[in-house]
């Protein structure tokens, strides 16, 4: 049985210096040796490197948000200018359609609508443009008046002066 131990140590002696494992002898003398003097050194454009990947990570991640914004933008005007070329506009198109249509009544409803709002913006303009016109016409009621009293002022001075 202690033979087989022996054989056993040698056999994992043997093993661990050809396996590349090294035994502790070894070990210590390795750390020693790291210890008193570096071993390995970082390159020296190492900092430089990196960097200028981070630079050129970030540029390509620039460039492909600008070229999916330039992407969105020229769809979305592809869309409204396929918009405007397909969707009828003024009496020769709409009376192509035939009366009883979908479109031809959601049409007439929006143009119904737009017609209201069109409407209520004319009163609001006129209300606006009676109530400046009553303004000015205060203002000017307003300077007659005060040019009318500062005349009699004037008046009652030279009368005043003319006695005393």
């Amino acid at each position: 049985m202690i033979h087989n131990i022996e054989e056993k140590q040698k056999w994992y002696a043997r093993q661990s210096s050809v396996s590349g494992m090294l035994s502790e002898e070894e070990l210590t003398r390795l750390i020693k040796q790291v210890e008193e003097r570096e071993m390995l050194h970082a390159p020296v454009h190492l900092k430089e490197n990196v960097f200028t990947q981070i630079r050129k990570q970030r540029q390509t991640a620039q460039k492909l948000q600008l070229f999916s914004y330039r992407a969105k933008v020229l769809v979305g005007m592809a869309a409204a200018l396929t918009v405007l070329f397909l969707v009828p506009v003024g009496e020769r198109e709409t009376q192509a359609l035939p009366q009883s249509s979908v479109f031809h009544q959601i049409f007439w409803q929006e143009q119904e609508n737009v017609d209201e709002v069109q409407q209520g913006a004319l009163r609001r303009q006129r209300e606006i443009e009676r109530t400046w016109q009553k303004y000015s016409e205060e203002q000017e009621r307003d300077k007659v008046r005060e040019s009318y009293l500062t005349g009699i002022e004037n008046r009652i001075r030279d009368l005043r002066n003319r006695i005393f």
